[in-house]
């Protein structure tokens, strides 16, 4: 879906849907890199 179709199904601005899926992949690549095995 795009980031226009995700804010007018759940009825908010694309801007938060911007701002909360970047959140949520910086979220993503922190948890990610925490797994990451060194050696």
């Amino acid at each position: 879906l795009s980031e226009g179709q995700i804010a007018e199904a759940m009825g908010i601005s694309r801007g938060t849907v911007k701002s909360t899926a970047s959140r949520a992949l910086t979220a993503l690549e922190r948890q990610l890199g925490s797994m990451a095995v060194t050696g």
